[in-house]
């Protein structure tokens, strides 16, 4: 060092802007060097402290298996309800199942046909749309529960005048007799018991057809012709 010292002063006596040139030029690259450390050093804090604070990936999310929804199953029928003595002769709560289970579309057109009538007249006797029955019909889609039991009814009335065609003890009157047929002749005719009003307009409530299965009731004690 002190060799180095007594250079340096040798050099500024001799020559003093050679040495300042040349000591500036020194100092520049020292601040310079010193600067660059110091940046270096700033980008280092930074991608460590970036390193540090990223926040690790997120784990994937787990699939929440949630338990299949219970169907309830549509209960089964426990019988057609084109089946008219099964209709009259079964009990209110396998009705019931019949009319739950839903009532297919096309048996109203299966009603029409063994009632002898257009399928249009069923149609509007029961209340029912037209358009609505065709298209479920040809969805073979059921009828609403209301709609089903007039359905229902109606081959229930048919059941009715069997069984007591059934229990006259006629075994050719039950042979050749139409059920369907005379219950349809009845219904088209003006009725005195119900003021002269044709039952057919009964058709489309339950209690309407309520009303009708006492008539037809009657009937066999003679009460009315």
């Amino acid at each position: 060092h002190i060799v180095c010292d007594a250079a340096m002063i040798f050099l500024l006596r001799q020559n003093p802007p050679f040495f300042h040139r040349e000591l500036g030029f020194i100092w520049g690259r020292i601040v310079s060097q010193t600067n660059l450390e110091r940046i270096m050093t700033r980008r280092e804090l930074r991608v460590t402290s970036s390193r540090l604070t990223k926040p690790a990936p997120a784990a994937p999310a787990k699939a929440i298996r949630t338990p299949h929804a219970a169907t309830s199953k549509m209960p089964k029928a426990p019988f057609d309800v084109l089946d008219f003595r099964k209709a009259y002769h079964s009990s209110s709560s396998d009705r019931i199942l019949v009319i739950k289970a839903g009532v297919s579309a096309k048996k109203v057109y299966g009603l029409a046909s063994a009632l002898n009538v257009p399928q249009d007249v069923i149609i509007k006797r029961l209340g029912l749309s037209k358009s609505t029955i065709s298209r479920k019909a040809q969805a073979n889609d059921a009828l609403a529960a209301d709609q089903g039991e007039r359905v229902l009814g109606v081959a229930k009335l048919i059941g009715l005048v069997q069984t007591i065609v059934d229990e006259s003890g006629d075994p050719d009157a039950v042979k050749d007799f139409d059920a369907a047929a005379w219950l349809e002749e009845w219904l088209s005719q003006p009725n005195p018991a119900l003021g002269g009003v044709l039952p057919s307009t009964y058709l489309d409530t339950h209690e309407g057809q309520e009303i009708l299965g006492t008539l037809i009731a009657q009937m066999q004690s003679g009460a009315y012709a």
